[in-house]
């Protein structure tokens, strides 16, 4: 199996064109993912799958565990406080300047303890596949020294709060990864990838942070994703 590794250089957007655009008016995206056909029955967050382990949109399954007490995976919002650093009420914000208050995503939350790395599935290997990502409220916050917990610190320079992405394909792996926050600089804008493999079937994600204690990562480990973009191999 060939390893493709790919660095994003942190607040450098590298535009990647992949496909004409005779090409593409030819064969369009089939797989779009904006979440916001999305309804929530109570609040503007769902992170319960009713047991079924994943939400899906389409051929795209979002995993989605419930545990005793806790949850990880990926979870449907529409929260968008910048300012609160609260569990009980603010999990599930993304933390994007003027991002429009009607916009969905989805959350992804990693439990280290339980799960290190969380994933998304196809259902059909897909082609051109791209995406948005950006930090969780929660995280940033806590990167800018803003956890009344005090349980994770301010970053300072030579701090990272790092995302690696890993696409499967059946014969290659892609690997990815940006810098949600570097520094004393913490993200603020949906970020886009693009992975350049096909045939991908597989999103793995992990998180790691240079806040770490006795019992892990200190930093709080989400993120958010958006606008999922590709074309199923035909």
């Amino acid at each position: 199996m060939l390893l493709r590794f790919r660095f994003v250089l942190w607040a450098i957007i590298l535009p990647c064109v992949f496909v004409s655009c005779d090409k593409e008016k030819e064969d369009p995206y089939d797989v779009l993912v904006d979440f916001q056909n999305v309804t929530f029955a109570n609040g503007q967050y769902n992170n319960d799958s009713d047991g079924a382990g994943f939400f899906a949109e389409g051929v795209v399954s979002f995993q989605n565990v419930q545990s005793e007490g806790y949850w990880y995976g990926f979870a449907y919002s529409q929260m968008h406080d910048l300012a609160t650093f609260d569990y009980a009420t603010n999990e599930f914000s993304a933390y994007v300047l003027n991002d429009p208050q009607e916009n969905k995503f989805m959350v992804g939350y990693i439990a280290p303890w339980d799960a290190p790395s969380i994933e998304i599935t196809f259902e059909k290997p897909v082609m051109n596949l791209s995406f948005d990502v950006a930090n969780n409220t929660l995280a940033a916050l806590a990167m800018k020294g803003e956890d009344p917990n005090q349980y994770a610190r301010q970053f300072v320079e030579g701090d990272l709060f790092t995302l690696t992405i890993t696409a499967t394909s059946a014969d290659v792996i892609e690997t990815i990864t940006i810098h949600l926050g570097k520094d004393t600089e913490i993200t603020h804008v949906w970020y886009p990838i693009q992975v350049e493999i096909s045939n991908v079937t597989k999103l793995e994600f992990s998180l790691d942070s240079t806040d770490t204690g006795d019992w892990g990562i200190n930093t709080p480990t989400y993120f958010c994703i958006d606008n999922i973009k590709a074309r199923t191999v035909k």
